[in-house]
């Protein structure tokens, strides 16, 4: 472990239990539920069904990313594929990109599988 870890360890170690629950509880294990939804989305946009612009796999990862803060933050700060922006557009702008679509989920993983892919 690095030296920054150990300290870091040493102090959690040092508070008292009700303290170390309560920064599980709401800081630790919501960032790693946050890391395992950007895993599950890193690999579903790079399966063959997107490849084959079938955006279906991606729809209740995509769901549960924008309803998650901790993993919605992270996503449109790395940003991939354009994440924040088609995020922006379908979210907070209220903007179907595919304007026959009425789910801004639909849309959305709809136009995450285009840039992608084609």
């Amino acid at each position: 472990m690095s030296e920054e870890l150990n300290k870091a360890k040493a102090i959690y170690d040092g508070l008292q239990l009700d303290i170390q629950i309560y920064l599980m509880e709401e800081y630790i294990e919501p960032q790693l539920r946050g890391d395992d939804l950007i895993k599950e989305f890193n690999i579903l946009i790079e399966s063959e069904e997107c490849q084959r612009l079938d955006y279906s796999g991606l729809l209740d990862t995509v769901r549960k990313i924008i309803n998650n803060p901790t993993a919605l933050a992270q996503m449109c700060k790395l940003n991939p594929i354009r994440f924040k922006e088609v995020y922006e557009q379908h979210f907070i702008k209220k903007v179907n990109y595919y304007w026959r679509v009425s789910c801004p989920y639909t849309s959305m993983c709809m136009k995450l599988v285009m840039l992608k892919w084609h």
